[in-house]
């Protein structure tokens, strides 16, 4: 069984690397990476947002596209053409036939993202100053993929081997050297070297790619290229909306105090108007903890200990005690209040975490609720709860068991997070945004999201006919 395994997988790779269609979208997508840097011309102290959301985009949708081509080449047309029968004749069963035309085909595409994953670092290399580019790199990369073209053919001259296979790894191997010599080659006068911080990112491309490719195989035991393809469109759309159009409906765990766990803390705030007993239809957008305020810390007490004062440096001066704590991890029940320390005034403001409506019915002002939620990706807007019961409440089951059927891209687009504010325009020696946490979460949701793919393609070719199109 691991033979035929390996053997399906090897050749499905192969030949998807001979498919003109590979070359071609893989070309197409060289070239527009490599045109980005010029059009920062067009931006202001910007100039490396624009390359990291065009590139990563172009890896994206030109991923997306190749895996439903070759995945529809490598499985509709073998069920047409019978080779799909004769190797079913074998003792090769239906299962390992799919999973292993799968393995070849993210094989595939995981060569493309390498190729245009390294193109990407070597665009933003060029794009290090606003108003300079690197010419030597710039024109580099091009005359790479010239070169690498060249020896492809010539290649193919001597050997009468593939030609598109070929150039497809002669533009991996000469992308890979061309990005070292950028990574040692100084700009400027200046070690600038390859901005490894977008890996994570790329990374997460692969995965959707993967994704892709799994679903167009699924898909393509039973339908055709252009059904496939629409198909595929279709759930890709879906997949993009899913937050509007099934999250919003789904149940979230909001709750008045924070909840223990390590993932990240997100805070959601309310303001009630004086004797305000309307619903709640929005909350302020969720925010992370560490972001909401200079300094914050939890009691557990219901009454209120007096707190020090931390001037400029609140973290240095800041020590647990009276009730007090830093993390509120360390609280041995569940939150009744939040301290959150202003360094601009150097006080103090004392926030209830009990119950809203008996403690602030009878107020004469303006006071907030809060609500909290841990999780590893920052969380919707949460809507729903009232006067008496801010908590939201809205939300059903099913709409869950949908969202999490539904393929949903946006969880593998990070181009926002690596060109926030953080992002050190003056030199690329930055540190990675994306924590590995949320790397490791996104490994497991892409393994969940393949297998139960893959079962799908196994269950829609077990009673498919192969070879009924043989002339």
């Amino acid at each position: 069984m691991f033979t035929s395994l390996y053997q399906i997988a090897k050749n499905t790779f192969r030949e998807s690397l001979r498919e003109p269609i590979f070359l071609l979208i893989l070309l197409s997508a060289l070239v527009l990476i490599g045109l980005y840097p010029i059009f920062t011309i067009f931006v202001f102290f910007a100039q490396e947002k624009l390359v990291v959301d065009s590139s990563i985009a172009t890896m994206m949708v030109f991923g997306w596209g190749l895996a439903i081509m070759i995945s529809s080449y490598a499985i509709s047309r073998e069920i047409d053409n019978g080779m799909a029968l004769l190797l079913l004749s074998k003792p090769v069963q239906r299962p390992v036939f799919i999973i292993a035309k799968i393995l070849g085909i993210l094989a595939a595409l995981t060569v493309f993202c390498i190729i245009t994953g390294t193109a990407t670092l070597i665009a933003l290399r060029v794009a290090t100053d606003q108003f300079w580019i690197d010419n030597f790199m710039f024109y580099g990369f091009f005359v790479t993929v010239i070169l690498a073209l060249a020896v492809a053919g010539a290649y193919n001259y001597v050997t009468r081997s593939s030609f598109c296979s070929a150039a497809v790894f002669a533009l991996m191997v000469a992308m890979i050297i061309f990005a070292l010599i950028g990574q040692f080659k100084p700009a400027q006068g200046r070690h600038v070297g390859l901005a490894f911080r977008v890996i994570p990112a790329l990374i997460l491309v692969v995965f959707s790619s993967w994704s892709m490719g799994t679903l167009a195989t699924a898909l393509s035991t039973r339908f055709r290229l252009v059904p496939n393809l629409l198909l595929c469109g279709a759930i890709f759309l879906l997949g993009l909306m899913s937050d509007y159009l099934i999250g919003r409906n789904a149940k979230e765990p909001w709750q008045r105090t924070p909840p223990p766990g390590k993932e990240q803390l997100w805070i959601c705030e309310y303001t009630f108007s004086p004797k305000e007993l309307a619903n709640i239809e929005n909350w302020n957008a969720p925010m992370r903890v560490e972001d909401y305020a200079d300094f914050m810390v939890w009691s557990d007490n219901v009454s209120s200990p007096s707190l020090p004062g931390l001037g400029n440096d609140p973290e240095g001066a800041w020590k647990d005690g009276n009730g007090w704590k830093k993390n509120v991890e360390d609280l041995s029940s569940r939150a009744q209040l939040m301290g959150v320390y202003s360094v601009k005034t150097g006080s103090w403001i004392i926030h209830n975490l009990g119950d809203f409506a008996d403690s602030k019915k009878e107020a004469d002002k303006d006071f907030e609720a809060y609500i909290f939620r841990r999780s590893v990706n920052p969380p919707r807007v949460p809507t729903g709860g009232t006067y008496e019961r801010p908590v939201p409440v809205n939300g059903n089951w099913i709409a869950n068991a949908i969202y999490a059927a539904v393929p949903n891209w946006q969880l593998f687009w990070m181009a926002d997070a690596l060109s926030s504010s953080d992002f050190d325009t003056s030199v690329h020696n930055r540190e990675a945004s994306l924590p590995p946490v949320y790397m490791g979460y996104s490994i497991l949701y892409v393994i969940a999201m393949n297998v139960l793919l893959t079962l799908l393609g196994i269950l829609l070719f077990w009673n498919r006919e192969a070879g009924t199109q043989i002339a």
